[in-house]
């Protein structure tokens, strides 16, 4: 009982910690000192500059078409003033000046130009800002002194806003720079032109500085929230795309494997039935009243849909496949003489080769066992030459060990039967899947084998019937005439001797 507590206590407290730190990691996720490092850390930062020089130039774009429309906005508006005299002069003002700035910033719009010269986003900045700045406190100064009745609003909090928020200076520094000299010319202007007309300037001035500096530091909340914001959507987005290309390689790498022990359409039912039972499992698990759907129900699932369907049988007919059984001839002595260590790795050695020589002469390695590898051409695909195809593969097999043999000083050589006709593949078992193939014209190949000669392809008439006569033969082995399983199936058999030229 007390274990059980302890136990209990024990799990209650990881979860406890466990919470504690991913709270922290998600408050540390909105440090931009933290993001900043993170993306240092993990040699992100070029790629994020990038990133943010794209989203800069889109911003910029919405700038300009807020200004064109603010400077028609206005002129449509001093169209209808009394004095049109005073009013002409300022629309030709505010459309040079919007035109002027267009023309400066659009400089941004040339990415290789940025490239080479990055020194060109400050300097349109810049320009375009104390053009903008100006205008209208020229205008201003202007309508001060000529003593009118124009509309003549002060763009002070829509410039500095502009700086903020869509010029395509980066970082915080440099804004701030170009804010707070904004901010000081237009308090000039103000104790210059307004406040004359004031009796208390000073109260007045103090006012307006505060005002925008409350619109500069307004300005520096947002570029740093909205770089968090970003960096915090950036590294997101990276991991997304790294788990995303993971999970696809992951899925590539059971696809390849999957496809080197099993048929293509083998494999796709398999992985279908798989996915069909997965389904079934979720379903039944939702259905279900009063269940907890927490972790444990998960790994019930998993086991779930692990588990076969023993109603479900993965068997396929074939017709027209050439099987190959090849033996290792002397493989019993070795066992008893050499190195277990040198046994596996002359086996791997031999193995390998004719995998590779498998997959050149387009027939599927079935499986080996110990010594004896067999496979199968025309199943996994249609093939018109698949005696051939087994037959070359036969004859390089036979090369293959006598390389192994004089690499390795072993005395081994292969026997090997080759026959034609149909076969069931498929997969059984219960726990472990196994591919395999069955039917009499396999047995028919297996005892070819069994009957062959050493360093010999040893094939039946319906085999040397598909040639077409391309190779040399013989009469096949006096114990192929006298195997009774061959007997039965009036088996007649040949010795391959060589490729005709």
């Amino acid at each position: 009982m007390n274990s059980q507590y302890n136990a209990s206590n024990r799990t209650s407290s990881f979860r406890s910690n466990h919470e504690h730190v991913q709270t922290t990691l998600n408050e540390r996720n909105w440090e931009w000192s933290y993001l900043v490092r993170k993306c240092r850390n993990l040699e992100l930062e070029e790629s994020y500059d990038l990133y943010m020089r794209r989203l800069r130039i889109g911003y910029l774009s919405i700038f300009i078409f807020i200004q064109m429309l603010v400077t028609c906005t206005h002129a449509l508006v001093l169209l209808t003033s009394s004095d049109l005299t005073y009013a002409y002069v300022d629309m030709i003002t505010y459309l040079v000046t919007a035109v002027l700035i267009w023309l400066i910033l659009s400089v941004n719009f040339r990415n290789e130009l940025i490239s080479k010269h990055g020194w060109l986003v400050y300097a349109s900045s810049w320009l375009a800002v104390s053009i903008l700045v100006l205008m209208d406190i020229g205008l201003n100064v202007y309508h001060a002194t000529s003593n009118n009745d124009i509309l003549n609003p002060i763009y002070d909090a829509y410039t500095l806003y502009a700086i903020y928020m869509f010029m395509p200076i980066p970082h915080v520094l440099q804004p701030f720079i170009l804010g707070t000299a904004v901010t000081i010319c237009y308090i000039i202007n103000y104790s210059f032109v307004i406040s004359a007309k004031e009796a208390n300037q000073m109260h007045s001035i103090f006012n307006e500085a505060i005002y925008l500096s409350c619109v500069n530091f307004l300005g520096i909340f947002f570029r740093l929230m909205r770089d968090i914001a970003l960096r915090t959507t950036f590294l997101d987005r990276r991991q997304y795309v790294e788990e995303n290309l993971l999970l696809r390689y992951a899925r590539d790498q059971e696809r390849s494997l999957l496809l080197s022990i099993l048929p293509a359409q083998i494999a796709d039912r398999l992985q279908e039935d798989v996915r069909n039972r997965i389904e079934r499992s979720k379903q039944q698990h939702h259905q279900r009243p009063g269940i907890n759907h927490g972790c444990s129900n998960n790994s019930q699932a998993l086991r779930r849909w692990r588990q076969p369907d023993h109603g479900t049988l993965f068997i396929e007919p074939h017709k027209d496949v050439t099987i190959l059984y090849a033996d290792v001839v002397n493989y019993t002595h070795l066992t008893t003489t050499l190195d277990v260590k040198k046994l596996v790795e002359a086996l791997h050695d031999l193995f390998v080769r004719f995998d590779i020589a498998s997959e050149e002469y387009n027939v599927l390695r079935i499986k080996f066992l110990g010594d004896c590898y067999y496979c199968v051409a025309g199943l996994a695909s249609p093939n018109e030459d698949h005696a051939k195809c087994c037959v070359d593969l036969g004859l390089r097999m036979i090369k293959d060990i006598r390389d192994v043999r004089e690499k390795r000083n072993l005395n081994i050589d292969m026997r090997i039967g080759v026959h034609s006709g149909d076969v069931l593949s498929g997969v059984i078992g219960a726990s472990k899947w196994q591919f395999d193939i069955w039917s009499k014209d396999v047995d028919i190949a297996n005892r070819l084998e069994a009957t062959g000669a050493t360093g010999r392809v040893h094939v039946s008439q319906q085999t040397l019937r598909l040639l077409d006569g391309e190779y040399f033969y013989e009469d096949g082995t006096e114990k192929a005439r006298e195997d009774p399983v061959l007997q039965k199936h009036d088996i007649r058999t040949f010795l391959i001797k060589s490729l005709r030229l």
